[in-house]
């Protein structure tokens, strides 16, 4: 008996406490330059594992050549529109609060150019990159909705961000863009 109750005993330092994940998602809106003025709006997906921060990031590009005023409303003519799809890997460091990346990778992007009622599709491949920072809440806390006026649930590792990054693509239309982010996500282990 003495052995059996023995047996059941656990120390202290072997019980495992579990972690959530670092997985987050975020959209980004930026000004880029691909020769001419451009916008880019975005969507990432993330997971990181250590330090490694693996990533899929779509993203559209578009270049405005000319705007004609129809009365009081500005009218864009769209140039050229790039999409992106891509796969990047880089690493994240994380302090407090505050997180900041650096990633590179691969992509597949498909470029529509339009003029003169002439439309040509272009498909190529290209090396995406960014560099980014994220402020996050540094300690779980209850997950507010409304302009945070309004906590719900008990305390949580889930939560949002805000940041920003320089972007880019390096390929047959290269662009290199700075842009404004805001995600949702378990952005550390707490």
């Amino acid at each position: 008996m003495i052995i059996s109750s023995s047996n059941a005993q656990e120390k202290l330092d072997t019980l495992h406490i579990k972690t959530n994940p670092i997985v987050f998602g975020d959209v980004f809106l930026g000004y880029s330059y691909t020769g001419k003025t451009a916008a880019t709006i975005g969507l990432n997906i993330n997971y990181q594992f250590k330090n490694n921060l693996f990533t899929f990031r779509t993203s559209q590009t578009t270049s405005v050549d000319k705007i004609y005023w129809f009365l009081i409303i500005p009218v864009p003519v769209v140039s050229n529109t790039t999409s992106e799809f891509a796969a990047l890997y880089g690493k994240r460091y994380i302090e407090e609060g505050m997180s900041y990346h650096f990633s590179g990778g691969i992509s597949l992007n498909v470029n529509k150019d339009i003029s003169e009622s002439i439309k040509v599709v272009d498909n190529f491949v290209g090396f995406p990159f960014e560099v980014g920072v994220h402020w996050f809440k540094s300690k779980k806390k209850r997950f507010r909705i409304f302009s945070n006026l309004i906590p719900i649930g008990k305390p949580t590792a889930f939560g949002r961000s805000i940041g920003f990054k320089l972007y880019g693509n390096i390929g047959k239309r290269s662009y290199i863009g700075l842009g404004l982010t805001s995600g949702l996500g378990w952005y550390k282990k707490y």
